[in-house]
């Protein structure tokens, strides 16, 4: 394997370490949609639903304000 060149470029980019956290923090969203959408389908329960419609609305404002 080659070594490292040692050019000082190991320090990463600022920009890929926000895209990373970023991708990180909607994987994180996905779970809890896809974990709330599960328990709904289960058991049904009114407040879910309800949890769930803000959940939606939040995260489409979210990104309209960011898009916008």
């Amino acid at each position: 394997m080659r070594g490292r060149s040692g050019a000082g470029n190991d320090r990463g980019n600022p920009v890929g370490a926000g895209v990373a956290r970023l991708a990180s923090l909607g994987t994180l969203a996905l779970g809890h949609v896809l974990w709330i959408a599960l328990r709904i389908a289960y058991r049904g329960d009114p407040r879910l639903v309800a949890g769930t419609a803000c959940i939606c609305v939040a995260t489409g404002v979210t990104l309209w304000v960011v898009v916008t």
